[in-house]
């Protein structure tokens, strides 16, 4: 991948992107502690303060959550809630989708209440059903799928790692990375999850999508593991220092 990176190390305007979760830290039961492959963060500090490239961090957390757990500050940009949430604010909730939100709390609260270990996680614009607790896959899986059926208008539940969300907006991290990109000469994006094929399927021939472990996707490009994202952060930023 080393021609690539030189490449885009060479780009007059430069948007770095990355996923949270499973792209610069690992998966925990406590979503407070996971674990950070810290050379990434150090990498991704050392792009921040590259002169025309821009560094952000996209998760499907809460923009608070991912400003305590992450550490990270300016001048990386933190993108929340799937690209709805950044530090210049979000829109309000409408009536219909404050009932449709209230509707999907309910639903799944129901869900988790029924399923040892499951718990709801609460977004300002999702709500969230984690079953990685849940000790029996057959159990979880069943939970999961109680949850993909969740039928409310205004509504869409995706599935993740362990979990389905349910949001009430149209923002995806396909659409953040689409409006981005058109102020840099080249984007490249990491991430591991389904919600991250939404960025990969809008990337361009002068980007670089990174697919991070296994299953199929749209990126272009495939590292294995954390360790896998850490070494091309840190070359990307060897060569664009």
């Amino acid at each position: 991948m080393t021609p690539e990176l030189s490449r885009l190390a060479r780009a007059p305007r430069l948007l770095v992107v990355s996923d949270f979760d499973g792209t610069l830290a690992g998966f925990s039961t406590d979503a407070q502690a996971v674990p950070i492959e810290h050379r990434s963060l150090e990498a991704l500090r050392r792009l921040a303060a590259c002169p025309h490239t821009e560094v952000a961090v996209l998760s499907g957390r809460g923009l608070a959550e991912l400003r305590q757990v992450s550490g990270l500050a300016d001048p990386i940009v933190l993108i929340g809630s799937h690209g709805a949430e950044s530090s210049t604010g979000a829109p309000p909730l409408t009536e219909q989708q404050h009932t449709a939100l209230t509707a999907v709390t309910t639903a799944y609260e129901a869900i988790a209440q029924r399923v040892e270990g499951a718990f709801v996680e609460y977004k300002p614009f999702h709500r969230v059903l984690h079953v990685i607790r849940v000790a029996d896959h057959d159990i979880a899986r069943s939970a999961l799928d109680q949850a993909l059926a969740v039928d409310i208008p205004g509504v869409t539940p995706k599935e993740g790692k362990w979990i389905v969300e349910a949001g009430v907006i149209e923002t995806n991290k396909g659409t953040w990375i689409a409006q981005q990109r058109k102020r840099a000469d080249a984007t490249v994006f990491l991430g591991d999850d389904t919600t991250d094929e939404d960025a990969f399927r809008v990337l361009g021939p002068t980007d670089l999508g990174v697919k991070v472990g296994p299953g199929i996707t749209a990126a272009t490009h495939r590292v294995d593991d954390l360790q896998g994202v850490a070494d091309l952060l840190t070359q990307l930023a060897d060569l664009r220092s």
